[in-house]
């Protein structure tokens, strides 16, 4: 679990959001003392992805409900970055080549 203060919450909350739609918790301190909890609809238990509020916010068309909860750990994969033979593919190797011609 990520702890974070109120102002890093309140200057970064596009960050921390994106953090816990990647399955992460954010407990939120105010001077040390808990004050919040940010947890992601995906990473409730069942009995709590289906309470009311959460259909009601889903009915209205503000949250969408996540097909699953975690990055497939296939993705996270050594294969995904460097080849067998050693060489920088996919993605990342689209990201350097950019990078390279300075856009």
């Amino acid at each position: 679990m990520i702890r974070a203060n109120v102002t890093e919450i309140k200057n970064r909350l596009s960050h921390y959001l994106r953090l816990v739609k990647g399955g992460e918790e954010i407990e939120i301190v105010d001077r040390k003392t808990p004050l919040a909890r940010i947890v992601g609809i995906g990473n409730l238990p069942d009995t709590e992805r289906d309470a009311s509020w959460v259909k009601e916010m889903y009915d209205l068309g503000i949250v969408a409900l996540p097909k699953s909860t975690r990055v497939s750990s296939s993705l996270m994969s050594i294969d995904h970055v460097v080849s067998s033979e050693g060489n920088i593919c996919g993605v990342l190797a689209a990201l350097l080549e950019e990078r390279d011609k300075g856009r």
